[in-house]
Parts: C-alpha cells; sequence; structure tokens
C-alpha cells in the first residue's frame, strides 16, 4: 500500500541514492554502456537527447502518427466507472468531478491523450502532479548531489510542503521532457518549469510510470518505450518513403546521363526550352536525371549511371506490412486498427474476431489501463472508492457480458429449484456478480470476493452482519427470517452467547459512528461529533 505516510521502501537501502540529485555522473557513464552500435541515428540510451528524438518520431513517419493518435484516443475514449463500498455519492461525485477537471479544468480527455502521448514516446515515461488542498509552496537551497565528486555545488529549489494524506484538489500532466529522476526514495522527481525555479516533487505528489521499465537499478526506473522498440523500422519506413516520393517528384536525382557530342550551351538550351514547355503544359514531374555535355565531333552517344533506385527484389507493400505489424505489437492494439484486412479472401471476419482476441492484454496501452485502474484507486482516490475502465465502444464486448450474465442467471435458477439455495441468497449473489443493480437488494455480502483491482472492506466492519447470519440459518427454499435484536438477552441461550450479542451489538454501534463521521467530516466536523456522541451514548449496552 502506498496511501499512508512514509514511502514504499526499498530492499537495499545503497540502490538509492541520499539525496534528490540529478544523476549528473550516471547520465555522463551509463549511456555508453547501456547503448549497442546501432545503424539508426538515434542518440544513446538515457540521454534527453534521446526521448527528444523519440518525441518527434510522429512527424518523421506518416502511418507511426496514426497508431500513436489512434493508441491516444483510444484511452482518452475508453469510459470508467468509480464505485465505493460504503454507496458514498459524494465520495462518487468528488472522485469524478477530479477528472472532469483534470489539468486545471481542460478537462479528462486532453489530460488522458498527453499523458498517453508521453507513455508511448518517451523512455522516461509519462508523470502527473498530484495537488492536495493544503499545499505549501517554499523555496529552499539543495544539494546537486554528483556521486564521487569532491566539492558539491546547491541550486534554489522549490518544495510544496502537504500533508500526505490531505484531500487530492487537481491532477496535472507534467511534461516528460522537463521531468528528471532522482533516484531518491522521498524525493523521486525533479521538475524544470518554462519559467521559474525548479521544483522537487515528494512521492505522493506525482505518479510515475515507464512502459517496459529497466530492471537496472541505475536508471531509476526509465523504461524503453512503443517509439523506441519501434524506432529502427519508423526510420527504414521513413527513408523508404521519402525515396518512392523522390522518385515521384523528381526532388532528387536518379541518375547521371553523360551524352557525348553535343556542346554543353546546345544541351542547357533544350533543357531551358522543355522546361517552359512543361511549365506551358502544367506537367510537374519530369525531373530526377542529371544531364551533362561531352562536346566532340563523335556520333550523339547516351550514357546513364543509376545513382539512386530500388532493388528489384524490393518490394515496397511487404516492407510495410512488416512496419505495420511491429507498430501495432509495439503500442499493444490490434493489427487491423492499422491495416484493414479487407479483400484477402473469405474468413477474413473471422480471423479479425481472432486476432483481436489474441491482442488483449499485450503492449503498451493494456499494461497502462492496468496500472492507472489499480494506481488511482490506491493513491489518489478515497479508500473505500475504486475506478475502472469500460469499453462501451466494443459491442462484442456487451454481447459477451450479456451472455455470461444470462449463464449465471439460468445456474443461480438450478439451484433455486435444487434446494441448494433460497431466492433471497440467488438474488444476493446475483448483485455481488454486478448482474442487478444494487439499489434492489440489500448487499449484505460485500467484500466476500475481491478482485485484483478492488479494495477490502474496512477492518472496523464485523465479520458477520445479522441479515447475512439469517440468509445463512434460513431454509434454502425460503425467504431468510427477521433475526431478533442483539442486544436482548435470552434465557434459553447459554450465557456465552448473550455475551457474543452485546459484542456484536457493540462493534455494529461503533462501526456505524465511523462511517457517520466519515461522511461529514469535511463539512460539519463538529456537528459530526455531536453526532459520535450521541450514537455512542444511546446504543452502547
Amino acid at each position: 500500500m502506498t496511501n499512508g505516510t512514509i514511502p514504499p521502501p526499498s530492499a537495499i537501502a545503497g540502490d538509492t541514492l541520499q539525496y534528490p540529485s540529478a544523476g549528473v555522473l550516471l547520465r555522463i557513464a551509463l549511456p555508453w554502456m547501456l547503448s549497442p552500435p546501432t545503424y539508426t541515428d538515434l542518440p544513446l540510451y538515457w540521454t534527453p537527447r534521446r526521448d527528444w528524438a523519440l518525441s518527434a518520431t510522429p512527424k518523421k513517419e506518416a502511418m507511426w502518427a496514426n497508431v500513436i493518435a489512434i493508441a491516444t484516443t483510444k484511452f482518452a475514449a475508453h469510459s470508467y466507472t468509480i464505485r465505493d463500498a460504503k454507496n458514498s455519492a459524494r465520495k462518487v461525485a468528488a472522485s469524478q468531478e477530479l477528472f472532469k477537471r483534470a489539468d486545471g479544468g481542460q478537462g479528462w480527455t486532453l489530460f488522458a491523450q498527453k499523458v498517453m502521448r508521453d507513455m508511448l514516446t518517451t523512455d522516461n515515461g509519462c508523470f502527473i502532479r498530484i495537488r492536495r488542498d493544503d499545499d505549501e509552496t517554499m523555496t529552499v537551497r539543495v544539494k546537486d548531489f554528483v556521486a564521487g565528486a569532491e566539492q558539491q555545488s546547491f541550486a534554489d529549489a522549490q518544495v510544496v510542503r502537504s500533508r500526505p494524506g490531505a484531500k487530492v484538489s487537481g491532477l496535472y500532466h507534467l511534461d516528460s521532457l522537463r521531468c528528471t529522476r532522482t533516484g531518491n526514495l522521498v524525493y523521486p522527481l525533479r521538475y524544470l518549469p518554462v519559467n521559474g525555479t525548479q521544483q522537487i516533487l515528494r512521492w505522493d505528489q506525482v505518479l510515475m510510470y515507464a512502459d517496459q521499465p529497466s530492471p537496472r537499478a541505475e536508471l531509476f526506473g526509465v523504461g524503453e518505450c512503443a517509439a523506441d522498440r519501434a524506432y529502427a523500422t519508423i526510420a527504414k519506413l521513413s527513408a523508404m518513403e521519402q525515396l518512392v516520393f523522390e522518385n515521384l517528384t523528381g526532388g532528387g536525382a536518379n541518375k547521371l546521363a553523360l551524352i557525348n557530342g553535343i556542346q554543353d550551351q546546345t544541351l542547357r538550351g533544350i533543357i531551358d526550352a522543355g522546361h517552359a514547355e512543361n511549365q506551358a503544359k502544367g506537367v510537374v514531374y519530369w525531373l530526377g536525371t542529371l544531364l551533362g555535355a561531352i562536346p566532340g565531333d563523335a556520333p550523339l552517344q547516351l550514357i546513364e549511371i543509376r545513382l539512386k533506385e530500388l532493388l528489384t527484389s524490393f518490394v515496397p507493400k511487404d516492407e510495410r506490412d512488416n512496419a505495420y505489424l511491429i507498430y501495432a505489437k509495439s503500442v499493444g492494439i490490434p493489427q487491423q486498427d492499422v491495416q484493414a484486412l479487407s479483400g484477402q479472401g473469405l474468413g477474413t471476419g473471422t480471423q479479425t474476431l481472432v486476432l483481436d482476441e489474441a491482442a488483449r492484454g499485450q503492449g503498451a496501452l493494456p499494461a497502462f489501463l492496468k496500472w492507472w485502474e489499480q494506481t488511482v484507486s490506491d493513491r489518489i482516490l478515497p479508500a473505500t472508492t475504486e475506478l475502472t475502465f469500460d469499453d462501451e465502444n466494443d459491442m462484442r464486448d456487451q454481447k459477451m457480458r450479456a451472455e455470461v450474465k444470462k449463464l449465471r442467471a439460468d445456474t443461480r435458477k438450478v439451484q433455486i429449484d435444487s434446494g441448494e439455495i433460497s431466492p433471497a441468497i440467488a438474488r444476493q449473489l446475483a448483485v455481488d456478480d454486478e448482474d442487478i443493480p444494487q439499489e434492489l437488494v440489500q448487499d449484505v455480502t460485500a467484500g466476500a470476493a475481491l478482485s485484483d483491482d478492488e479494495k477490502p472492506q474496512s477492518e472496523t466492519q464485523p465479520g458477520q452482519s445479522p441479515p447475512l447470519l439469517s440468509l445463512i440459518q434460513s431454509e434454502p427454499t425460503e425467504p431468510p427470517k427477521a433475526q431478533a435484536p442483539a442486544m436482548k438477552d435470552y434465557p434459553e441461550l447459554p450465557w456465552y452467547q448473550n455475551v457474543y450479542n452485546r459484542e456484536q451489538a457493540v462493534l455494529q454501534a461503533q462501526a456505524k459512528a465511523r462511517d457517520t463521521v466519515d461522511d461529514l467530516i469535511d463539512t460539519e466536523t463538529s456537528a459530526a461529533l455531536d453526532i459520535l456522541r450521541e450514537i455512542a451514548g444511546n446504543e452502547r449496552p
């Protein structure tokens, strides 16, 4: 858990730096050791120049730019659901408002696209600033720590003071190219604003994510983004498209033609006349050959020297198909989103479905969705509130969910007919499976089953509530019977059963008081304390 008052610990103390440094020495030495020889023009690994080059890759090749656009808009267009285990409408509404007002009021869609763009096109990853209600900025002098240096320098920096548990008031995207990982657990990030002093952010004031983070301890979580993995293909396809463009437009010389037996002046006159004639006809692309005259009395003779051309065995379509597959795999979207499978004969529709199913959960996008759900629920939203993503645009997904719901309903019907469960228990199971709205039934088994994204119930809640005991003890074919109040003593029960009833009543009163205070503490502190005293005084035996 990371929503406490201290940062998560490191397994080895020496793997973290004592100061929130800029890692200057590491940035000088490691790039040479971590960058193998390459035939591309990509700068060394873990250098600012490399991320600048990677972030510009959408300008380098057209289809790669479209793939980035597809992935970013997919993430931004994802619908999400915010649920609260205690059905607090106030918490759900406040959490939704947090996303609707993200990035200073620009909203979720623009905020999500910028975050996803950084994640896909920088090894440094994406960074999200968490602002709290009681943020207080102060300027301090910090040490620019450089490992192994005898003399240390100091610089001004801004530090924001706030309580780790204070209410979150806003989420802001930080430019990845202006962020530096420090290697310090308490203050893991330095941010250089466009105009102002650098800021040192505490671990609970920033979210950091990098695709494929490196296992090397010296890199402090720097990863390998989708643009990095596909860069060789991006550069190759860009060069191929440029060559095709120049061949078609005459923008570059394709061959050198030497004409023997003609004066240079005569050749230039012919070229100028042809140029003027083609301009009059509206012809644009007709150059691409360098002409040279060799004066002499010899008969006219043409000698051609090819300067550049595609190999006869080179098939541009094959190169494009291979590149589009690499793009789709790197980003984590179905291949047919990049390249349509139409015109490939019968069975294409079924192949599309199979490929889509196989692609789910692969690549950068699905992994980031899972991280976002878990991290936001754990570190930003209230303790009982969680975020889940839904793909409302996928009709096949909705159809499959409906079929699964029908299957569960049929299973419950069989269990009722066989006497295994009662109708009341069946309705409760339907609520737990989210087959029917929770508002229709009092949910008494919440927390009985947890997925990897769900949160457990509060530890102060009693283990078994009276309605749940009633469901368990009732006859399978009968509705649950109302249980007598736990405060009453029954002569026919042993003394320890009466003591147990009293203890359960005390626990329920305490839990009710805590829930009431939690809902009112933000607005009416004094009123909440009065209610607490009243409940404790009226319900405690």
